[in-house]
């Protein structure tokens, strides 16, 4: 009796679930017929439209005929009772102009044509029915209570008596078998009776039409029925020959072949529910314990063609979602019931797992297929060839689990690889899920990343990149292809290849050994994504493709061993290789898309990142011979500014030029050494050779161009630092000094070329006669500095500035007057606030002819020439007024140098330095005060000479802060005598300036 109970609790569960099914179904149904209804009610309502349109213009028609003269009307015309009747069966009639009406109608007749207000009773009937059917089809709209009433009265009764039938039968047949009354073979008998029957009832009944809920609620009974018997007598009574599995299953088979047949033929959904219900039950029902993956997955696949096809006759599209559903759950429970115990993780048999997910993936993926030829906007075959998709790959992260499939790639990624081809297809047909590549996409990389970083090895590794490269070819050939055909799709075909790049930059992160296997793989995809790049005009993920392939080969930097210094030859060669191939496809790309965004970055990231990466190597490894790394570096700076010529991409030069000096430096800094400081020194003249020659070789190319020859004036100051640093490291001497007028020569010569061979008319002469005089004058003037020190180089700063100001006045460039000005403004910082300054020198014994004299002299002359070379507009930088500026700085020198002298003077005998002091010395502070009473008058005669207030006023208060002192210092501080001597020079000096205001600058006003 257990049995018993069990099965009539199965059959109450499947028919609580069943029953929403068929209610949602019939709903679904519903819906489609009343939005059919709509469409046909929309289709009525245009034809009446057109028509009533027609009978508008029929109408008018008729009143242009009426509203003839009377004259020709009744010669043309018969009476209007007649015309009436035929003008509303016809548009025109012509047979109503006749020569006989006009020879019998009188002459009195012309009153008659008020008659023909006959047509207004005639317009009425037409207009009604035109506007009568839209009320009608309004009203004959089914409104929701009738519907929900007939679906309660029709619908939901008959389902309910059919389950309480089939209740009663069940109880029926509990209690016959409780009292004996009736034995198992008898039961089975009448159970098949009474299902064949109410199946055959329910066929019979369908004949009448209204009666159809009913006959395919029978029929459906009769299904549950004929499954519920076929279980019991199988498992239950043990009836031959339903005990054997084989037969009982073969019964199964044939009631859900018949329910499919009956859902067809009644077009009854609940019955091919309740079949595809029992068919997925069977196997549970009937199973033996034995695995038979070839006999289950068979039946399956047959089930799963039954209810497809039925699903595309009947337009029952959502039964493929369940049969997704059944086919899904009964893979899962296979997976878990028999893999362990049958061993499919081991050899040959992993293929059956394998088979059966795929195989069932590619069934349903034709069937969407089928189904999109007649219903293209169904999502409901798409999405369950995408759910079976899911399924498979949800098995491939399971493989991940057993190690006997893993260290087999090539079955394992058949397999993945397998079911994104099949998702992809399904895509292909149904683009309205094209989500579906990304996220089939992410999960195969996620798949492949768990791999990479748990399995792989270096035995495997060629296996792995062949996985990649297929992997990555695979959806970037179909998001070019989707991009194609619908550009309006997300651009997934530029991005799709950095996934791979990605997982090639694992294996260089796990793998002990290092490979060059890897780098081919990687060469092809850049190849790929700078193809793509130029199809579309997407640029960034170039970008991300030369930064990725940077990241691999520094990270197979890291890892090499800093033994194997010597051997770097193939890290060296496959940098080299990828820089001119991203310096290529970055010249290229900005050539053809200029304006696009990134496209400037381009070909200077190309340009930078190699000599980023060499650096690092430099730094990483103590390179003795820079050959190797110089050499590249060599390759790539004349493959840089080939692409110069060739592109016309002048910031390339420039970028060039700071990435060598960048790599001369860093290696200078980590392996320099003294005793081999020759071969070093070649490298860094033949770049500065290089870099300076290069417009002159092309200077037609570059005639008007400005960056070219920027790059090679700013080569020499760049490599001159250098050059100094290994001349002083390997072979100091006393004649430094020649170095910088060495270094001078080149610039001289570039100026005196463009001089002579470049034009007026060239926009960018100015620029180029600044820079290579700017350069020359530096290094002229950096002679002085660099053969002796400390105030040398002030005067060095000093000169070049005065230098750069004179040379703006032959070439007026505002960097050259910026400049000089900077240099000189540091200059007068270093004189006059720099303390450091009274000790550079161990004061001699000549009081007064000491370094002083002529560093601060020389500075004050360079800023009065500056001021004078910077005339009127020319002496303003923004708001400042230079001229200005460096007269007061002068003066400050002048009347600093001046104190100086003083100091000196009085200094003591055997000091190293000079000292200030204004107290204990008489004849110290008289000086001082005459000394800045007369500098005080030179101000005053040059601010009345030259007509400038500015001036005046800085005498005017000089000469007051002497009066102070005198009066309030000098007065109560100084012998009789030097007082004396004070007081009458200062009054001399104030009356000499009272007397030159009195006599110039009042007859002036005047």
């Amino acid at each position: 009796m257990e049995g018993l109970v069990i099965l009539i609790l199965l059959i109450v569960i499947v028919c609580i679930f069943v029953l929403p099914v068929i209610a949602i179904v019939k709903a679904s149904g519903t819906r489609e017929k009343a939005a059919q209804s709509e469409r046909d009610i929309a289709r009525l309502r245009e034809h009446n439209a057109r028509l009533h349109e027609r009978l508008e213009r029929l109408e008018i028609s008729v009143s242009a005929l009426q509203t003839v003269p009377p004259a020709k009307a009744e010669s043309r015309f018969a009476p209007p009772a007649a015309p009436v009747a035929q003008v509303t069966a016809k548009p025109v009639e012509p047979e109503l102009v006749t020569a006989p009406l006009v020879e019998k109608a009188p002459p009195p007749i012309p009153m008659p044509p008020p008659a023909p207000q006959t047509p207004e009773p005639v317009r009425a009937p037409v207009v009604a029915p035109v506007i009568a059917p839209p009320a009608a089809a309004k009203s004959a709209a089914p409104s929701k209570p009738v519907n929900l009433e007939q679906f309660m009265g029709v619908k939901l009764f008959a389902w309910v008596g059919g389950l309480a039938f089939f209740l009663g039968v069940i109880f029926f047949v509990k209690l016959s078998i409780e009292r004996g009354w009736i034995s198992p073979e008898l039961r089975t008998a009448i159970g098949f009776v009474i299902g064949a029957g109410l199946a055959g009832g329910g066929v019979v009944m369908h004949r009448r039409e209204r009666y159809a809920t009913l006959a395919q609620t029978l029929c459906a009974t009769g299904i549950v029925v004929l499954y519920g018997v076929t279980f019991a007598a199988h498992a239950l009574w043990r009836i031959p020959p339903f005990d054997h599995a084989v037969a009982a299953f073969a019964l199964m088979t044939l009631i859900t072949a018949a329910a499919f047949l009956l859902a067809v033929r009644l077009n009854a959904q609940v019955v091919a529910v309740l079949g595809m219900l029992g068919g997925f039950l069977t196997p549970i029902l009937c199973s033996t314990g034995r695995d038979n993956p070839f006999g289950l997955f068979s039946y399956i696949a047959l089930l799963d063609i039954g209810v497809l096809a039925v699903a595309k006759n009947k337009r029952w599209l959502h039964l493929t979602a369940l049969a997704a559903a059944g086919t899904i759950l009964m893979q899962a429970g296979w997976m878990l019931k028999f893999f362990h115990s049958s061993q499919y993780a081991i050899g040959s048999a992993t293929w059956v797992p394998v088979i059966v997910f795929l195989g069932f993936a590619a069934l349903f993926s034709l069937a969407a297929w089928w189904s999109k030829q007649r219903d293209a906007n169904d999502l409901f075959p798409a999405g369950s060839a995408l759910a079976l998709c899911g399924s498979a790959m949800i098995a491939a992260f399971v493989f991940l689990g057993f190690g006997a499939i893993t260290e087999r790639p090539l079955l394992l990624y058949t397999f993945v690889l397998g079911i994104n081809i099949i998702a992809l297809r399904v895509v292909w047909h149904q683009s309205r899920v094209a989500i579906a590549q990304g996220v089939i996409g992410a999960l195969t990389f996620l798949h492949l990343s768990i791999w990479t970083m748990r399995e792989l090895t270096s035995e495997l590794l060629p296996h792995a990149l062949g996985i990649y490269l297929a992997f990555g070819l695979l959806h970037t050939a179909f998001a070019v292809l989707m991009t194609r055909r619908d550009p309006d799709q997300p651009a997934f075909a530029g991005w799709v290849p950095l996934f791979t790049l990605v997982l090639l930059l694992m294996p260089v992160l796990g793998l002990d050994a290092m490979s060059l296997m890897i780098w081919p793989a990687i060469l092809i995809i850049d190849l790929l994504i700078i193809a793509l790049a130029v199809v579309s005009g997407r640029l960034l993920p170039v970008l991300a493709a030369l930064v990725l392939t940077l990241v691999t080969a520094a990270a197979w930097l890291f890892r090499w061993p800093g033994a194997l210094a010597l051997e770097m030859t193939p890290f060296l060669a496959v940098l080299g290789g990828f820089a001119v191939l991203f310096g290529i496809a970055g010249s290229l790309i900005f050539r053809k898309t200029p304006k696009a965004a990134f496209a400037p970055l381009l070909p200077v990231s190309s340009a930078v990142l190699p000599f980023l990466l060499l650096i690092l190597a430099t730094l990483r490894l103590k390179i003795a011979d820079p050959s190797p790394v110089f050499g590249l570096a060599l390759l790539l700076t004349v493959f840089l500014l080939g692409l110069v010529r060739i592109s016309g991409i002048t910031v390339l030069a420039p970028t060039a030029l700071a990435c060598v000096l960048a790599l001369e430096w860093a290696w200078h800094q980590q392996s320099f050494h003294a005793e081999h400081a020759t071969l070093p020194l070649l490298w860094y003249l033949g770049f500065h050779a290089i870099f300076t020659a290069f417009p002159f070789v092309f200077q037609k190319r570059f005639a008007t161009c400005k960056l070219p020859w920027i790059t090679s004036a700013a080569a020499g100051i760049g490599t001159f630092s250098l050059v100094h640093r290994l001349v002083g490291q390997a072979w100091p001497n006393e004649m430094m000094g020649l170095l910088p007028f060495a270094f001078a020569i080149a610039p001289l010569l570039s100026l005196v070329f463009v001089l002579k061979q470049h034009g007026a008319e060239n926009p960018a002469r100015l620029t180029q006669l600044a820079w290579f005089g700017g350069v020359a004058l530096f290094f002229i003037t950096l002679i002085f500095p660099i053969q002796f020190e400390k105030q040398w180089i002030t005067l060095g700063w000093t000169l070049e500035g005065a230098a750069l100001i004179w040379l703006f006045r032959r070439v007026p460039h505002p960097g050259l007057r910026g400049t000089g000005a900077v240099l000189l403004a540091a200059s007068f910082i270093r004189l006059a606030l720099n303390p450091a300054v009274l000790s550079y020198q161990i004061r001699g014994g000549t009081p007064i002819l000491n370094w002083q004299l002529y560093a601060y002299s020389l500075s004050a002359l360079a800023m009065f020439f500056a001021a004078f070379w910077l005339a009127p507009p020319s002496h303003l930088w923004g708001k400042i007024n230079l001229r200005g500026l460096f007269c007061s700085l002068g003066g400050i020198l002048l009347f600093l140098l001046l104190n100086i002298e003083i100091a000196d003077a009085f200094t003591p005998v055997g000091e190293r330095s000079i000292t200030f002091d204004f107290s204990g010395n008489l004849a110290r502070d008289m000086t001082y005060t005459i000394s800045w009473a007369l500098f005080a008058l030179t101000l005053l005669v040059l601010g009345i000479w030259k007509r400038n207030a500015p001036t005046r006023y800085a005498g005017i208060g000089l000469l007051g802060v002497t009066l102070l002192k005198l009066f309030l210092h000098d007065l109560a501080n100084t012998d009789s005598g030097y007082r004396i001597g004070a007081l009458i020079g200062v009054a001399v000096i104030a009356l000499a300036a009272s007397f030159l205001y009195q006599r110039f600058l009042t007859a002036d006003k005047s």
